[in-house]
């Protein structure tokens, strides 16, 4: 099968959580809207298998032209934030709200960031769209058989 498997988690500003910062792991990240964080559809988020997490920077830009009104348009950059095993972690017991994450397939020695750290201060704090994307590459390597869900 060579087909890219892309999974979208949903649209917000992306967060760190606290306890990453604290663990100085940085393997899970949350999206916030409007002060409240989004819920993930667990049924969607393909856990214990390998994908890429992938945040695209929603950028909003002025284009002016001559003799035209100003028509805004909305800037994509995708940002790879890490490669391995996803998984869920919840941010508060009482919520059921989700944050996901990537669990690299050698993670740096503890303390030490699981996500890339450049990319995760690139994206922190904006408006991003996150993505899980499963290649034949990240699909043929060793892991537990759990069947594919389709969303």
């Amino acid at each position: 099968m060579s087909t890219i498997i892309s999974i979208r988690l949903g649209e917000g500003v992306l967060r760190i959580p606290t306890w990453e910062g604290e663990r100085g792991r940085y393997g899970s990240v949350a999206l916030v809207e409007d002060g409240r964080w989004v819920r993930l559809d667990l049924d969607c988020i393909p856990r214990g298998h390998r994908a890429e997490l992938i945040a695209v920077k929603l950028t909003e830009v002025t284009i002016k032209r001559w003799f035209r009104r100003p028509r805004t348009e909305t800037e994509e950059t995708p940002i790879s934030l890490g490669t391995g095993t996803v998984f869920t972690s919840s941010i508060s017991r009482i919520s059921g709200h989700e944050a996901v994450g990537i669990k690299p397939d050698r993670p740096a020695p503890e303390p030490g960031p699981w996500l890339d750290f450049t990319a995760l201060k690139q994206v922190e704090g904006h408006r991003v769209r996150l993505v899980l994307v499963r290649t034949p590459a990240t699909r043929a390597a060793p892991e537990a058989h759990r069947p594919e869900r389709s969303c």
